[in-house]
């Protein structure tokens, strides 16, 4: 928990130095404007969200598949026998499992630019001069995760935008 605490201190901290050099350019304008955003819920909204959890059942699957293969195979035989036979499926499932994960690799690389683009789009189109996520996932338990807020008030919430800008940039 003492980490937690750290890790907050050293965000807010970054943050409000950003925030201040961006306010220190645009102190000529007069205008600050922070945007503000939920990063989940724009990954989520990605088209390559859904392929990716698709992605990865059919890669646990086909392994599942090919665990239970070599199983039924090696019923009987001696154990050179099973690791020889597990070689062989291996090196048959290589280039399968190698071209999955090239796709994967593509497809989260995708989605990271899109999201990027429809951020500077948004961010641009309305002027904002910093950009910042609204929370952030700390882990509080071995498999829990708590989302704690950012900011607390102001700045202006940009996250359905983004989401449309992101369905406008996939859909060319």
């Amino acid at each position: 928990m003492r980490s937690s605490f750290w890790l907050i201190t050293i965000v807010i901290l970054l943050l409000t130095v950003m925030a201040s050099s961006v306010y220190a350019a645009d102190a000529g304008s007069g205008e600050f404007q922070v945007g503000l955003i939920d990063l989940n819920r724009v990954f989520n909204a990605h088209p390559n969200s859904q392929k990716l959890l698709e992605l990865e059942e059919n890669l646990m699957s086909e392994l599942q598949k090919r665990q239970e293969e070599l199983n039924e195979k090696g019923k009987g035989k001696t154990r050179e026998e099973v690791q020889q036979l597990e070689a062989e499926m291996n090196a048959e499932w290589a280039p399968v499992r190698d071209q999955m994960l090239q796709q994967r690799t593509e497809m989260v690389n995708q989605r990271y630019q899109d999201v990027i683009d429809a951020i500077r789009l948004v961010a641009e189109s309305q002027g904002l001069s910093l950009v910042i996520r609204s929370e952030l996932r700390l882990p509080v338990g071995e498999n829990q995760l708590m989302e704690m807020p950012l900011v607390l008030y102001g700045g202006i919430d940009i996250t359905d935008q983004v989401v449309e800008a992101i369905g406008r940039l996939t859909a060319e």
